[in-house]
């Protein structure tokens, strides 16, 4: 063992004394997500900034998405500083990567690493990915093998063999490793149980230790960036913006669906997954869906290219440019499915609220701007309008359940108070709600 220690190699460029010397000790540990990415980043940067000796990762992860894997590896390749993974216990899938990114991998007794071939789960059940991808990742693990001077096909074969390796993995299979193999095989450079023990052969045995933290707005990310709550705020996002514009005005949910839809966009723009081109053009989606309500109720035109914007900006928002486009990877097939659930919850809103505003119009708060009565009077604007009460007119567009009607010879905006009404129907105006105007149908034209 003593050999062993006297064999591991220096850092190069790393002769400060011992007084000087410091270390930055960065925790990675459970899911590797796409909000982890840039708090490694981060700690890389600053590690260079302030001239530390050596950056060690204490990994112990079952893996996660590989595209913020890409990122964290990109970055410890990147980096100026000493590199050194402890795989803490175990450094399974991206953790894999992660670990054989940085320049030194270390082994605490009993540790694992490997078993990094990428699967995919679809509807609660997990499956092999195609050939393609297996093809891309196993490129990815020998690539960082080579820029590290790792063994490369010990890296290549804990995505898939390329042939036997006697004692360890058969051709096609997939390589874990242990504390021990990884010691035989030259991917560990040494087995070592605490802190102390990893400095010594590092050479830093006096080394001042900085515990890397994450920060309040990293954990902010990597809360609004979960395939959960992500699904939720863009769900709720949409319905808000929908809601809103069924009745225009300074309203909560519109309010709230701005909230919801700038927090997505936000998340997934701090890592690197949307930049400005997604937040453009979902915002012309949104134009293009507020003509269809305002300009040519109806026409589905206005519709159809609008929810394709809004659909795309969603997706593309959701994958990272370092990952192949491919609906058979992992992380584009993941996302896919994620986006279509959102969408099946917004589309089962969207149901829901139609049918709430249809029956029980009058129970819909929607306006939260509305007029202010002072003491008892009404103004001359407000007394119009209660004189609207009552009156009839013809519907210029369908009602569904809001579009404008002609009402004693001026087109106003209304909203069905129950059942959906086609265009040319007669109506008859039954209340008037802050700036919503309700009418209803009304039989008799030959009295209009």
């Amino acid at each position: 063992m003593l050999g062993l220690c006297l064999t591991l190699g220096l850092f190069q460029g790393s002769s400060l004394s011992a007084n000087t010397s410091k270390v930055l000790w960065v925790p990675l540990q459970g899911t590797v997500e796409l909000g982890l990415a840039p708090y490694i980043i981060r700690a890389v940067k600053y590690a260079e900034k302030e001239r530390y000796d050596a950056l060690v990762l204490d990994v112990d992860t079952l893996g996660g998405r590989i595209d913020a894997a890409i990122e964290i590896r990109d970055a410890l390749l990147d980096s100026k500083v000493p590199t050194v993974a402890w795989v803490n216990k175990r450094a399974i899938s991206a953790g894999a990567l992660i670990s054989i990114a940085c320049r030194k991998i270390f082994f605490t007794p009993g540790s694992t690493m490997g078993a990094a071939t990428p699967i995919q789960e679809t509807g609660g059940s997990v499956k092999d990915v195609d050939k393609k991808y297996v093809s891309y990742f196993r490129g990815e693990m020998r690539a960082t093998a080579e820029k590290n001077g790792h063994p490369v096909t010990i890296a290549e074969s804990m995505v898939q063999a390329p042939a036997n390796i006697k004692g360890l993995v058969k051709k096609g299979d997939v390589l874990t490793l242990t504390d021990r193999s990884a010691l035989k095989t030259g991917m560990s450079n040494g087995t070592v149980s605490s802190r102390g023990q990893l400095l010594s052969l590092l050479h830093l045995p006096d080394a001042k230790i900085e515990l890397f933290k994450i920060n309040w707005a990293e954990r902010l990310v990597r809360f609004i960036t979960d395939p959960t709550i992500s699904g939720f705020l863009m769900s709720g996002g949409i319905l808000g913006v929908i809601l809103e514009l069924q009745a225009p005005g300074l309203s909560l949910p519109g309010i709230l669906g701005v909230l919801c839809l700038g927090l997505f966009f936000f998340g997934k723009f701090l890592v690197q997954l949307a930049g400005w081109e997604e937040v453009l053009i979902f915002l012309i989606g949104l134009i293009f869906v507020a003509l269809e309500f305002f300009v040519a109720p109806g026409s589905i035109v206005f519709a159809v290219i609008g929810l394709a914007c809004i659909i795309g900006s969603l997706f593309f928002a959701g994958i990272s440019p370092k990952i192949p486009l491919d609906f058979s990877f992992p992380s584009v097939a993941e996302h896919l499915n994620s986006l279509a659930i959102g969408l099946s919850l917004t589309v089962i809103g969207v149901i829901v609220m139609v049918w709430i505003f249809s029956r029980f119009p009058e129970r819909v708060p929607l306006v939260l701007a509305e007029k202010h009565k002072l003491g008892s009077s009404l103004s001359d604007e407000e007394s119009a309008e209660s004189r609207l009460i009552g009156r009839r007119g013809i519907l210029l567009t369908d009602l569904h359940p809001s579009g404008k009607a002609e009402i004693e010879g001026k087109v106003y905006e209304v909203v069905s108070e129950g059942a959906f009404l086609e265009r040319g129907a007669a109506i008859e105006v039954s209340d008037i709600r802050g700036i919503r105007t309700i009418v209803r149908a009304y039989t008799d034209k030959d009295s209009i």
